[in-house]
């Protein structure tokens, strides 16, 4: 490499004249330039996979690999044989059937200097998957089936045996991680359900054992027992596996219930035991689910586990022989496992149609899930759980039954970071089974980044931050908490030892639910205290008793430089009694949180959060909300009182303006606010966002 260099220099100096020196300076350096690539070439080893390849071939291009399991043993064999080099396995595009989960471990590890990086191969779309296509449809016409049927699907209905086409595993219809889901085209169907959307609302709970009283004043009983209003859930009685979904009690707990039985006489339903753990309450909101009879509008579809038969209704100008119907197969928890493994990457691939989730990374560090698309799996769609440095970038996650991203790490006793990170990531359309607290992102630990993110179309929360240190930034969360109550588009929960969460310069839009107590942007639940919420732009977020932030029973909780577009309200606030709050700084939960789990006395936790030197006792439901523009907003505060520091918050009207009218520096400045950084709220940097899914 040096007597390159100084190749390259003798022929700067000794060349007289301009034109050749041009040209001589273009050939060296074009000489220069393949040397390097040369070089770098030579501490790359490149393997290929394809769907058309052999595990008996030697890997190269045109000799692929077959399986993903022969590359890793490739590479294990090149990271004994020639350390220190860069080992890339590209896999060409096509579909690619997992069986069982590929599993990497720490002898499949990199160095911070020699990656291993498993991606797509350039210009190729690599899709593994875990269904399988369905064939064989022929139309209904059995006639004891067909008079089960409403009249006017009768002739539209098709049916298929899932065994004949190689599937044995029938899975449930309601465990989470074990429901099949089915697809036409890429589009997840209905499984049977009644109402075909939303909710149905039942009479009395009649069960023998009541529910002790609540604030709420609504009766209700620890047994599974309750009337339905009209006539359809009788249509049910000879359904062999009726299941029912459903919020019992609280509209912030939904949970799936099998039926004992229905007494069509009296109109009562007999719910299976476990009983939810809430009870039931009059007037709870349920549906009916995985009834062949209720097979009544395009896309509904009912597995038959007896005799393994799947019924269809098609959507509009469907052909079933024609289109690709899929239905998902893979139940291993994961499609991928990354354990004590690092210096991996996996880069540009995508997954899709698990039972459950798709990629977990254990222990190991600088991990790094790039690019990928994650797309229609029952349960979650990646985790990461201890180990350091472990990231998300780039990724594009859709049609999900739970959560989208789960992120564990760092020790909150020491303080001691994660340094986990999701940015420039997509999350759209989860939490679709699980109704509640499944969100786009559930971090929990020390030392998490989730940043320049769009998280969008859940029934319930966004976000769950649990621990310390922990920065949500330049975020866009839209359209979340649409059917759930009593949420937030954040949330976080029942703990006055979470500290150093800094919420800010994120855009929550379009957060306006709730059935009985409302939707929040932000919502600070039971105790949570010393949150920052700095720089925010809130548009029509809170409704009912919430605004667009709300704070239950926390202290020291600064909401300052923020702007509010047409929202119910800034913010809200729960007080509680001085009673309430040291009764529960007295549970022994709350004592194990504050000085087992952590301990906010010790030195550590006093200089790095200073107001825990204060009397965790005193100045309860005290808050500071400072510095923020509020525009055609309803109200300031609700239940804010005389409690609150409060300083230079303006009220305007809009007058025709638009949200980004108030963006400019001028308008910051005449009010006394630092520039909201708007520009730089969102992707960054993610290649799926324009592209069909």
């Amino acid at each position: 490499m040096q007597n390159r260099y100084k190749l390259f220099l003798y022929c700067c100096n000794n060349n007289k004249n301009m034109n050749r020196k041009r040209k001589s300076y273009t050939r060296v350096f074009v000489l220069l330039l393949m040397s390097l690539i040369s070089c770098s070439q030579q501490n790359v080893v490149n393997f290929y996979v394809s769907p058309d390849g052999s595990d008996y071939a030697v890997g190269t291009e045109v000799a692929p690999f077959h399986s993903l399991e022969k590359a890793k043993m490739s590479v294990r064999v090149k990271l004994a044989e020639k350390p220190g080099k860069t080992i890339v396995v590209n896999i060409k595009g096509g579909l690619y059937h997992l069986e069982k989960p590929v599993i990497l471990s720490s002898e499949d590890s990199g160095t911070e200097n020699t990656k291993v990086i498993y991606k797509a191969a350039e210009g190729e779309e690599p899709v593994f998957t875990g269904s399988r296509e369905l064939k064989g449809w022929e139309l209904l016409n059995d006639s004891k089936k067909l008079k089960a049927l409403s009249p006017k699907v009768r002739g539209k209905i098709y049916v298929t045996n899932v065994k004949a086409n190689g599937i044995t595993d029938l899975g449930d219809p309601s465990e989470i991680g074990k429901r099949p889901e089915l697809f036409c085209n890429g589009k997840m169907q209905t499984l049977s359900r009644w109402p075909n959307k939303g909710f149905v609302k039942a009479g009395l709970a009649i069960g023998k054992t009541d529910l002790p009283p609540s604030y709420i004043k609504r009766h209700g009983t620890v047994e599974g027992i309750f009337e339905y209003l009209g006539n359809r859930p009788t249509l049910w009685i000879n359904e062999k596996d009726a299941r029912l979904g459903g919020y019992w009690s609280w509209d912030w707990s939904d949970e799936f219930q099998k039926i004992k039985k229905i007494d069509a006489r009296s109109k009562i339903i007999y719910i299976k035991e476990p009983f939810h753990h809430y009870g039931y309450r009059d007037s709870l909101r349920y549906f009916g689910m995985n009834l062949f009879c209720e097979i009544d509008q395009p896309g509904e579809w009912y597995l038959d586990r007896t005799d393994s038969l799947l019924y269809w209704f098609p959507p509009k100008d469907i052909s079933p022989n024609k289109a690709k119907v899929t239905i998902s197969c893979f139940s291993a928890p994961f499609m991928m496992e990354i354990k004590d493994c690092s210096n991996v990457t996996i880069e540009n691939l995508t997954f899709r149609e698990g039972r459950g989730s798709a990629i977990f990374v254990g222990g190991g560090k600088n991990c790094l899930i790039s690019d990928c698309r994650i797309q229609r799996f029952g349960e979650d769609g990646i985790h990461i759980e201890g180990g350091e440095g472990n990231g998300i970038s780039g990724c594009f996650l859709k049609t999900l039954g739970c959560k989208g991203i789960e992120m564990k790490g760092g020790d909150r006793k020491t303080l001691t970071p994660a340094l986990h990170f999701v940015e420039n990531t997509v999350v759209k359309d989860f939490s679709l089974f699980k109704r509640t607290y499944m969100p786009a992102v559930w971090a929990e630990g020390c030392g998490i980044r989730i940043s320049h993110n769009l998280f969008m179309n859940s029934s319930s929360s966004a976000l769950r931050l649990q621990g310390n240190d922990i920065t949500l930034e330049y975020n866009e969360i839209r359209h979340v908490v649409s059917e759930s109550d009593d949420q937030g588009g954040v949330d976080m929960y029942y703990n006055p030892s979470f500290r150093g969460i800094d919420i800010r310069y994120n855009r929550w839009s379009d957060i306006t639910g709730g059935t009985r107590t409302g939707a929040a942007g932000v919502r600070l639940d039971d105790m949570i205290s010393g949150i920052s919420i700095y720089g925010n732009v809130f548009e029509r977020c809170g409704a009912m008793k919430f605004g667009a932030v709300q704070i239950n029973g926390g202290k020291d909780n600064f909401i300052e430089n923020n702007l509010f577009y047409k929202c119910h309200a800034a913010a809200s606030f729960t007080h509680w009694s001085d009673e309430r709050w040291l009764e529960s700084l007295k549970r022994p939960e709350i004592q194990k949180k504050l000085y087992k789990d952590v301990n906010i006395n010790s030195s550590l936790y006093q200089s790095r959060y200073p107001e825990l030197k204060k009397d965790l006792r005193k100045e309860i439901n005290v808050n500071t909300v400072k510095n923020n523009l509020l525009i055609d907003c309803d109200k300031f505060l609700i239940g804010g009182d005389n409690k609150q520091h409060t300083k230079n918050n303006y009220l305007l009207e809009a007058k025709n303006r638009t949200i980004d009218d108030f963006f400019s520096a001028e308008i910051f400045k005449k009010y006394e606010m630092q520039p909201i950084p708007v520009d730089k709220i969102g992707l960054k940097n993610n290649k799926w966002i324009n592209k069909s899914d």
